[in-house]
């Protein structure tokens, strides 16, 4: 540590310290959204960018020089770092990775992207003291999320009763060019995050041009979100949103007849979705979702039965970090039930976790969520009306997905998975925010 010391006041003398920050300032946060972008891409281009990762450590040193810390503490850090020794040590200890360990480090490449996202949030914060920046960026991806939703997704035979809306849809071919198709069950997995985190943040108010906004511009989000979380048909998303919505009313809405009219709003897309589920609009001839329910819950019961045999099998390890779908796992506990030809996983985040790393890392993965959980309560009771807006949106996207996460599944180690990991970034600027006070713009009843 005196050497540590000494290095670090020594630098200072040779260093001016005003341009390094600046510079460090403006890099930070542009090097992270490109490493989102590149860690988007499946493995094969995405091990070209792996290498990015090491500014995470070059600026905390360079925090270390300006500020004496590496990084603000914060409630998560230290599962973090715990997560990060268990995926490493699970590396050498899984069955299905002990002979080559390294070969499958990148696993853990999107895992510490989003655990930067949450450092540098809460950086953010503390040396702007505000959210402007960090909202303007969420109401962007959000957005974006939507549409790529709307004109990317692969629509499955669950839409076609209301094949007329996404027909209706005006030709839009530029997500697809940029971002490929998507799987309807895989983009729901993040639209449950996003619908309620967009409808918490309708409630954010303030005098202030950019407040209103942040404001109207994720009420135009919540809509794009929603429509497409409707038309995409994933039941166990749709179930999530909605019951978190109705939880998120009496947060969010003071007045009687406005909670009245949005719990009316909720309970108008409930039934429209029993109808949905009922063949309501079902044509004459064509095949109903009764049948194709049954169908896909008893394929998910048997792949739940092949993630508890490898949890039997190996509960200290696993089978690995995204290696459910691994041929060799595959044919050690199948699935014959599942007809489609590739299994990418468990169809639940609570068995996924427990077969990616093991009862450990289930512990550690329910430890964030309730940490997580804790810190937004906190947030919610100590902080200023704009900061409870915030952590009930945090929230609400956080219970949504964990519901969804009991029948289907956006693991730790898929593309998506960053939206997880910036609801975490957000909570975790809002707490810091609210338990500190930085800002008394925040506290003044704004």
């Amino acid at each position: 540590m005196i050497i540590l010391n000494n290095i670090v006041t020594n630098t200072r003398k040779y260093l001016n310290l005003h341009t390094v920050g600046n510079i460090s300032h403006l890099l930070e946060p542009l090097l992270l959204l490109v490493m989102v972008y590149a860690f988007w891409h499946p493995i094969e281009e995405r091990y070209r960018w792996l290498p990015l990762l090491i500014v995470v450590p070059v600026f905390m040193l360079v925090r270390l020089i300006l500020h004496g810390r590496l990084f603000t503490r914060f409630p998560l850090d230290i599962l973090f770092i715990a997560f990060l020794l268990l995926g490493l040590l699970n590396l050498y200890l899984s069955p299905y990775t002990a002979a080559h360990p390294m070969s499958r480090l990148y696993q853990l490449g999107r895992p510490a992207l989003g655990m930067a996202l949450c450092v540098y949030f809460v950086e953010y914060v503390r040396q702007y003291k505000h959210l402007d920046g960090l909202l303007t960026a969420t109401l962007l991806l959000t957005g974006l999320i939507g549409v790529v939703a709307l004109f990317a997704s692969d629509w499955t035979s669950k839409s076609d009763q209301l094949i007329f809306i996404i027909n209706a849809l005006p030709p839009f071919s530029a997500p697809q060019a940029l971002f490929g198709k998507f799987n309807v069950n895989e983009i729901a997995g993040s639209l449950v995050w996003l619908v309620p985190l967009s409808a918490g943040l309708c409630a954010w108010r303030g005098d202030r041009l950019l407040d209103r906004i942040l404001r109207w511009g994720f009420v135009g989000v919540f809509v794009i979100t929603s429509t497409a979380l409707l038309l995409g048909q994933s039941r166990f998303a749709l179930a999530g949103a909605l019951f978190t919505l109705a939880l998120m009313v009496p947060l969010l809405i003071k007045g009687r007849r406005g909670r009245l009219t949005a719990w009316i709003a909720i309970l108008v897309f409930i039934i429209l979705e029993i109808m949905i589920v009922r063949n309501v609009f079902t044509s004459p001839g064509q095949v109903t979702l009764a049948g194709r329910d049954e169908s896909s819950m008893a394929g998910r019961l048997d792949v739940w039965s092949s993630a508890f045999d490898i949890i039997r099998a190996n509960p200290l390890t696993g089978v690995g970090m995204n290696l459910f779908r691994d041929a060799a796992v595959r044919r050690d506990f199948p699935a014959p039930l599942f007809d489609q030809p590739v299994l990418p996983h468990a169809h639940n985040e609570y068995l996924q976790i427990a077969t990616d790393l093991g009862l450990p890392g289930f512990v550690l993965f329910i430890a964030i969520y309730a940490v997580a959980f804790q810190m937004l309560y906190r947030t919610y009771r100590a902080g200023s009306p704009k900061q409870k807006a915030l952590a009930v949106a945090a929230a609400g996207g956080l219970v949504a997905h964990a519901l969804f996460g009991f029948g289907d599944a956006v693991t730790l180690w898929d593309r998506f998975a960053f939206v997880w990991w910036w609801l975490l970034a957000l909570g975790s600027a809002s707490y810091y925010m609210a338990v500190n006070k930085t800002n008394p713009y925040f506290h003044n009843g704004s």
